[in-house]
């Protein structure tokens, strides 16, 4: 489970800021707070500011960290790596970007970073402690330039490793690779962090019409889901084709266009099943829809993002979102919320941290204050990242009408 994530010099935020998933002294909705090996996660929280304040970096911050991580082990020693810096700073450019994510994993708590610049790792560490009486914080490996500490008692799976490894590759992804048990089941973790975008469906479409089509691990619950949204729909079928042989030959005869590839390409198609009803309201017969052509953009956003949302709650992974409330109603943004805050419907502990400008969840009905964060850029165009948690206030008080009325910051200032 995530702990807490950090970042700086990256895109808009100059400094180090950190996400924290510990939940602070509140006592709403305790019951929707995790217990697990001492810890009291959050299952939820909510990026809220204005447009161009930052609150996407946050989301693309962990996505880019993860791809790192995820792909270092196939980058030639001659490539460079990505890094996207603050570039309003005369520093900027030149000063590394740092990534560090601390998390629970098997009554262990881990602690992993790294600085790089787009040619070289400049220090990498990984520490952990393990969930036991008077246990401490452990040096598993440290790296700070080419100077390496690696621990034979705690980390034997690095040694006689380092020798192996070139300037922009991280040691973690080395040792994964030549199949260190504790590095690759690190990498896995992190690999379960998954980032995705409210407003464009292409990267994840295919899960959730996957999920349906088969019927595999998920769809009962996305059925439950369809029908408590009340979406309009009394079934839905996605049916799985080939590309049309006339549009294989025309892409094929194109540069850079594989024949066996497109060959192997398919079209899913989702149709959804509605009642016709007579005169007198009585249902006659039934019809089907296009889902993309007759239903609203809400619903083929509430059915594309089925497939993510569901394999991240029923495997407990922890899954970042960017403008979750786009194209949907502020009721069914809170439905979706909900089924991480009810241990119910997350009994394995999934977390979930999105974007958003729905107000509406402002409200310790749905949200505690330790889960609301803020994004703000200062008179230097550089993001801040703070919680709800830091303005001293009662619980009575309406937190929707004070952001409204700028008392957190994080709005726009419309001149």
């Amino acid at each position: 489970m995530l702990i807490n994530f950090s970042f700086g010099n990256f895109r808009s935020f100059r400094d180090i800021k950190s996400l924290r998933m510990e939940a602070g002294r509140v006592e709403d909705l305790s019951d929707s707070v995790i217990e697990k090996d001492g810890f009291r996660l959050l299952p939820v929280a909510a990026i809220y500011g204005a447009n161009s304040s930052g609150k996407s970096n946050v989301i693309k911050a962990l996505g880019l960290f993860r791809e790192i991580v995820k792909d270092n082990d196939k980058l030639r020693s001659d490539k460079s790596i990505f890094q996207d810096s603050f570039m309003l700073d005369e520093e900027g450019r030149k000063s590394p970007t740092v990534f560090e994510i601390q998390f629970l994993l098997d009554s262990v708590v881990y602690r992993y970073g790294f600085e790089y610049l787009t040619t070289e790792i400049v220090s990498e560490w990984l520490y952990e402690r393990k969930i036991e009486p008077n246990s401490k914080e452990h040096v598993l490996f440290e790296r700070e330039g080419e100077d390496f500490t690696i621990s034979t008692k705690y980390f034997p799976e690095g040694k006689n490793k380092k020798e192996l490894r070139t300037k922009n590759r991280l040691f973690l992804s080395l040792v994964a690779f030549l199949n260190g048990e504790v590095s690759q089941k690190l990498i896995k973790y992190l690999s379960h962090c998954n980032t995705i975008s409210g407003l464009e469906s292409d990267s994840y479409e295919r899960l959730s019409l996957k999920m349906i089509e088969h019927q595999s691990e998920g769809y009962q619950e996305a059925m439950e889901l369809f029908k408590k949204l009340d979406l309009g729909f009394t079934a839905i079928e996605v049916e799985e084709k080939e590309l049309p042989g006339g549009l294989i030959e025309k892409l094929a005869a194109l540069p850079n266009f594989d024949l066996k590839e497109l060959q192997e390409q398919r079209i899913y198609q989702t149709y959804t099943t509605h009642n016709v009803y007579n005169k007198k309201g009585k249902i006659v017969k039934q019809t089907k829809f296009r889902a993309n052509h007759n239903e609203s953009n809400g619903t083929n956003k509430v059915i594309s993002f089925s497939g993510p949302l569901f394999n991240t709650l029923l495997k407990g992974k922890v899954l970042f979102v960017d403008e979750l409330d786009a194209k949907l109603h502020p009721m069914l943004t809170r439905a979706i919320v909900r089924l991480f805050m009810d241990k119910e419907t997350n009994p394995k502990g999934a977390q979930l941290v999105f974007t958003t400008h729905d107000t509406h969840l402002l409200d310790k009905e749905y949200l505690r204050r330790d889960q609301v964060w803020f994004t703000e850029k200062d008179a230097t165009e550089a993001s801040d990242l703070y919680s709800l948690l830091e303005f001293k206030e009662r619980n009575d008080r309406n937190f929707e009408k004070n952001y409204i009325q700028g008392r957190y910051g994080a709005i726009p200032f419309i001149r």
